[in-house]
Parts: structure tokens; sequence; C-alpha cells
């Protein structure tokens, strides 16, 4: 089967790196949020509202306190609760001040109760967020790394403001649920906080963007529990939940990362090898997108393997018939050679082997080199339903999904 060149767009946050809660998921958010009613609410970056409206239909007698750094945030809340009796405070000021605690008790004495949907973006850094880090008890599991996303950022500032025993709703990017970098973040929120809930929700869940995101219900200073509570909720707002440990929801908290452990158990099982056994070489390309966009020659990118060849041997001799002169520099796809995408919302889907042709690759594309014993039965369990549910498993992202290397070599072969 052939594979010939190809291109696709894809779209973004706000200026301040938002994504828009639709009024369902506002709704539903709070909703998860158990307990007595609170007397006071927080919305911390409050933007259009959406969490903000769905706190005060649920809770009708909390008195609402909102931050928000944009100067039109106060207009679009009124106009939001236009119909409404709410008592309401609003504070303009940046979210992720130092004093913030002072400016928010100069309106209530205390917080009982947040919600928060947070920028999606990591945001240049400043002193000051090693304070509200440190004050909400994570510094050490992120003061060696080199940029914080800033919806950790959000939490622990929600987490300084809120009185014990409070409860918080809040939006989180894929990221810090799924990612290797993050795990000892979720150590640390496990350990000193109650995680009563993580909840995958779909990817069209906020305005103009397929950003993957996930809810967590969080109570501040209750004892911590030896189970987690994992949702993921569909298009339809159908959920599924199982139980995981708090071990496992360490490594990721995570509906459907789990449930499809669970469901091909068996037959990851039954493989005591990993790629990493067998694998000669396993590298991926050296260009990157706007590298690829700019070349004066063919080289092949994510977006240039159909889904519907999943699992398939390919020609690509339309990037090339014989190896590049450059091959010593670059790396180039071969026959024998199995392409497996490194990004991408269907990373799972693009998975090929090379029987025909050379191609320069991307930096989006990682090529495995086995020995010739090993390539037909590797393409087969990549491809396979089984292989793709582990793929997808692995990959992690808010909107464009990611495969590290080091999960790629740990595939059970």
């Amino acid at each position: 089967m052939n594979v010939s060149p190809a291109r696709l767009k894809s779209a973004g946050p706000d200026r301040l790196g938002r994504y828009y809660t639709q009024d369902r998921i506002g709704s539903f958010l709070v909703e998860q949020m158990t307990g007595p009613e609170p007397a006071a609410v927080l919305d911390l970056g409050a933007g259009g509202g959406s969490l903000s409206l769905a706190a005060m239909t649920r809770w009708s007698g909390a008195e609402l306190i909102t931050v928000d750094i944009d100067s039109f945030s106060r207009a679009k809340l009124r106009e939001r609760f236009r119909d409404a009796v709410v008592r309401h405070s609003h504070i303009r000021a940046d979210a992720l001040r130092i004093d913030l605690p002072k400016l928010v008790s100069s309106s209530i004495n205390s917080i009982d109760a947040a919600v928060c949907n947070p920028p999606f973006i990591i945001p240049k850094w400043r002193t000051e967020f090693g304070h509200i880090i440190e004050e909400a008890g994570f510094s050490s599991s992120i003061s060696t790394l080199p940029d914080v996303d800033a919806a950790l950022l959000f939490l622990a500032q929600n987490i300084r403001l809120m009185s014990k025993g409070g409860a918080l709703g809040i939006v989180l990017p894929d990221s810090l649920v799924s990612s290797v970098k993050y795990r000892p973040f979720r150590r640390d929120l496990l350990a000193r906080f109650y995680v009563e809930k993580a909840v995958r929700l779909p990817r069209n869940s906020f305005a103009k963007t397929d950003a993957q995101a996930h809810i967590l219900v969080i109570r501040k200073n209750a004892c911590s529990a030896s189970a987690v509570v994992l949702q993921e909720l569909n298009e339809g707002f159908e959920g599924r939940e199982l139980m995981v440990s708090v071990e496992q929801a360490e490594d990721r908290l995570d509906f459907r990362y789990h449930a499809q452990r669970v469901a091909f158990s068996s037959i990851y099982r039954a493989r005591t090898r990993r790629l990493s056994d067998i694998t000669q070489v396993l590298t991926r390309g050296c260009f990157t997108s706007a590298e690829v966009k700019n070349s004066n020659y063919p080289v092949l990118h994510t977006t240039d393997i159909p889904e519907e060849l999943c699992g398939c041997w390919c020609d690509i001799s339309s990037f090339g018939k014989s190896q590049p002169a450059s091959g010593s520099r670059f790396a180039i796809a071969e026959p024998g050679d199995v392409l497996v995408a490194r990004v991408g919302r269907n990373l799972e889907r693009k998975v090929i082997g090379v029987a025909k042709g050379y191609a320069r690759l991307s930096d989006c594309v990682y090529k495995i080199r086995v020995a010739e014993a090993h390539r037909e039965l590797l393409l087969k369990r990549l491809g396979s339903e089984s292989g793709r549910v582990w793929l997808a498993s692995q990959a992690y992202g808010v909107s464009a999904k990611q495969l590290t290397k080091s999960s790629l070599l740990a595939f059970p072969f």
C-alpha cells in the first residue's frame, strides 16, 4: 500500500491560555462535590463565570467570591448573574499573587468550597510561585522541575485559600494527571489530601478545542484514602467508574489508562518480553514540524500515515526510492522498519511497516528496527486491538497526545 504526503491544522485556547467551560461541565463538576452546603465559594480565574453560576445554582445560600485579572471579567459575571439573586464579591487581581489570601480575607473570613478552571499554559517563572507551592505542600515534588503548569499553581493557590476541610473541584490538563514528569506531584497530592474522585472528560468539553482534561475533587487536610474513584464521562454524559489503589493512582489518575490495563491484563501478562529486549534501533526523526513544511525534499510526518493502514506493510517510495545521501545525519526509514507516531490525537492508529522505499522522518515519528525474525510479529502486535489499546493508554497530553520512548520500549512483546 502507498503512503503519500498530507497536512493538518489545530486549534488553541484564548490569549490567557483558557479553555472556556461549557455550562454542562460546570454543573457536572459542582455535582461531584459532596458534603454540607458551603457558606462561601471561591472561583479563582472566574473567566466567563460558568463554574460560578453552577455553584450558585446548587448552593444558592452561599456567598460567592470571584477573582480574575481580565478587566472585562466583572462585566461578564454581572451579565451572568443578572437573573439570579447572588451575594457576590469580585476581586480584579492576578490569581497567582502571593498576597491573594490577604485580599480575599478582606471580603470573606473563610472559604468552604472552591471551583476552578485554570489556564492550560506554562507561565514564566516568578519567585512567588515557589512560595505558593511550598505553602500548599508540594515543594519537595516540584523543586527540581524547570517549569510548572499554571494549573498546578492554581491548585496550590486554592489550597492556600481554602479552610481546613474545604472541598475543591478543579479542571486539570492531562499532563498533571498522566505524565511521568508530575508523578511526584500526584504522590504528594494523594498523601496529603483526600482525592475523592478523578473524572476523565470527553474531548469536546470546552469551547473551540478538543483539549483532554480531567476533573479532580479534593478535600483539604482530610485523611488520605487507601483507594481512589476514577470515572470516565462520554459525550452523552454517561459515566463508568472503577476503584484503584493510591499506588496505582500515583502512576496515573486516568480512568481509561487503568480500565485498559485491566481489560487486556491477561494478554500482557502472557508476554514475558518487552520491546526493549528485541530492539536494535529505536529513534525518532530529526525534522520539526516547521522544518517539514519548509523542506526542499519530502519528509514523512505523522499526517502522512493514514489510520486505515494501521498494522500494514506499506510502500513509501513516494518519499524516496533509494537511501538518501544524508542518511548518516538523519533518521531514515527503510525496508523492514516499523514506524510509530510519537505525537498525535490518534497516535495509536499510526503504526505501519516499511515494505519498500526510504524516507526522512519528522521528530513526531519513531522508527523501530528489530531482527528480521521479529518484524512480522512486532507489527502485528502493535497494530492489533490490544496493541492500539496499550499505546493509547501510555500516551498523554492536553491536545495532541505524546508517547515517550521509555513507554514504547516497555511494550509487552
